[in-house]
């Protein structure tokens, strides 16, 4: 069978850019087909057509379980009655138990139906019962706080009220707006320092990145630029700090992992080279590059390519070249460094996440379930590890190392000696 103009087109552009990664280190460039493009869209923007629900997929002795972390505050799946720790058994009339990862994600996200019947086992029952949602376009938060309480994000620590607490899980369009309203509320409430959380931040919109970042740095910093790009032709464009735009001044920590990663970490290396905060964690990822996006002619696809890198402030590299060694310049070190094992990071991440989007009045039940949930995955020597210390099943580490910096147990910066 011949292959179809299409396909031919499709192939070639996607070896162009694999050609990209293979012989220039670019592995950041991508070929978006039409057929892929809304799914794209909406990724960039935080957006999506669905119920409204994070979960998560447990192997069994033979089957999986798929369990419902939280629906997101009022959405069609929240008004439709499902709730933390209810796991679902079945998707229009389809069972989950045998099916694969990738299936369970097209069933519960990427039906084309309007409606979506589902046989859920309610979190603390025994008896299945069916639910109905309606499916509608989701947008999701990128700033999130400490906890959730009467449909309102809190952003200060629910157990050290007079520190404030804001978690961004990526940047988006919306990003810099949701930031200013949570500093608005944060400070509103009465919080007299903050942490800033980027772990696990991939990035997204750099534009996005640059108004958090100026929105916490003063213009009167010696150092005037948030961050300097330079394109593949040598162009060099430094983005610098506006009178007006700062909208905090507290003293502040900033949280990151080896998933801190490009617009992060352009934010992380501003606040750190203008030594406004103090970074603890661990080493960032190094993605130093911005992609541009381009829409092909006649509709044929869209391309993401590399058109340029970016500097710190002080001027040091953020990229991880394929020869680079922890012993180059690249990335944010942080000042002070925190190791977590793989165990830790995904308990922290997972209740992180459970805590940022459950409502008080729930948030017991679920977080005993969850605490289930990592036991149940975990070697018995392990358990102890995610056990309940005051109101968490798990120890964050970093957290509790931001929190004394900023009680005073610590001094706020190193030492320049």
């Amino acid at each position: 069978m011949e292959p179809s103009a299409k396909d031919l087109f499709e192939g070639a552009m996607s070896g162009m850019v694999n050609i990209l990664a293979e012989e220039h280190g670019d592995q950041y460039s991508l070929y978006i087909p039409p057929s892929e493009q809304v799914t794209y869209q909406d990724h960039l923007d935080s957006r999506y057509a669905g119920m409204g629900i994070s979960t998560s997929v447990f192997d069994a002795e033979e089957d999986k379980k798929v369990f419902v972390d939280f629906p997101f505050y009022d959405s069609p799946a929240y008004r439709a009655g499902l709730r933390s720790g209810d796991q679902i058994l079945q998707v229009d009339g389809n069972s989950l138990a045998e099916k694969t990862n990738s299936d369970i994600f097209k069933l519960l996200r990427q039906q084309r139906t309007s409606e979506i019947h589902l046989f859920v086992l309610p979190f603390g029952q025994n008896e299945p019962q069916d639910f109905l949602v309606h499916r509608e376009t989701i947008h999701q938060d990128s700033v999130e706080g400490d906890y959730y309480d009467s449909g309102s994000r809190v952003f200060r620590l629910e157990e050290h009220p007079t520190i404030g607490y804001i978690r961004m899980t990526s940047f988006n369009s919306t990003t810099a707006k949701e930031f200013e309203n949570a500093l608005d509320s944060m400070t509103q409430s009465g919080a007299e320092s903050f942490i800033l959380d980027l772990r696990d931040n991939g990035g997204g919109d750099v534009s996005n990145s640059i108004l958090v970042a100026k929105m916490l740095l003063s213009p009167d910093s010696d150092r005037k630029t948030v961050v300097t790009t330079r394109s593949r032709s040598g162009y060099e464009q430094s983005y610098t700090l506006t009178q007006g735009m700062q909208r905090c001044t507290l003293p502040m920590v900033v949280l990151i992992d080896g998933e801190t990663a490009s617009s992060s970490e352009i934010v992380a290396a501003a606040l750190q080279d203008h030594r406004r905060a103090t970074i603890v964690g661990t080493r960032s990822f190094g993605k130093g590059v911005i992609q541009g996006i381009f829409d092909l002619p006649f509709h044929s696809g869209m391309l993401q390519l590399t058109h340029s890198e970016y500097r710190r402030p002080s001027g040091g590299a953020i990229h991880r070249k394929q020869n680079d060694t922890d012993a180059d310049d690249w990335g944010v070190i942080p000042d002070t460094i925190v190791e977590l094992s793989e165990e830790e990071r995904a308990a922290v991440l997972a209740y992180r996440s459970l805590r940022s989007n459950v409502i008080a009045a729930e948030r017991r039940a679920v977080l005993e379930q969850f605490r289930q949930q990592i036991i149940a995955t975990q070697e018995p020597k392990q358990e102890s590890e995610f056990e309940f210390t005051g109101a968490a099943p798990y120890y964050d580490r970093q957290l509790d190392e931001a929190i004394k910096i900023l009680s005073g147990t610590f001094l706020t910066r190193p030492s320049d000696e």
